[in-house]
């Protein structure tokens, strides 16, 4: 059996079409795979940061309501527990006194922020909490 002139190389090109496909496939497979690895890394940071935020709401409520006064101004925190190794958390305190009718009482607003990493790196991440605080009040 002869072959013809114009079929000859034609597996070659074939194969090499077939390798170059399937690489590019597995590629795309790795990168998706690294993005959602890197997705799922970033929700549990966040949800860190969130805890640690609401550990330290949960403490500056317990300050105010226990002292009847803010807690000092730009009080720093470092939370100890399991995964919040890291973490900085940060209170702010605004006291504001009202009288309503002839009762006297104070607002406190706590703003709270968590963060860890340096700001502008890939691993940053910072969350804020807020409340307000009646102590007082009818």
């Amino acid at each position: 059996m002869t072959m013809r002139g114009g079929q000859r190389g034609f597996s070659l090109m074939s194969a090499i079409f077939l390798v170059v496909v399937v690489a590019m496939i597995a590629g795309f497979a790795v990168s998706i795979g690294n993005a959602q690895r890197s997705g799922r890394v970033l929700g549990l940071v966040a949800t860190r940061a969130a805890f640690a935020a609401q550990s330290g709401l949960d403490w500056a409520v317990a300050v105010v309501t226990d002292t009847h006064a803010c807690v000092p101004g730009g009080a720093t925190l470092s939370p100890e527990g399991p995964g919040l190794d890291g973490f900085v958390v940060t209170v702010d305190c605004v006291a504001v006194a009202v009288t309503e009718g002839s009762v006297p009482y104070t607002i406190f607003t706590l703003d709270v922020v968590a963060s860890s990493g340096a700001e502008g790196s890939e691993d940053f991440v910072r969350r804020r909490v807020s409340a307000q605080v009646a102590d007082g009040a009818p």
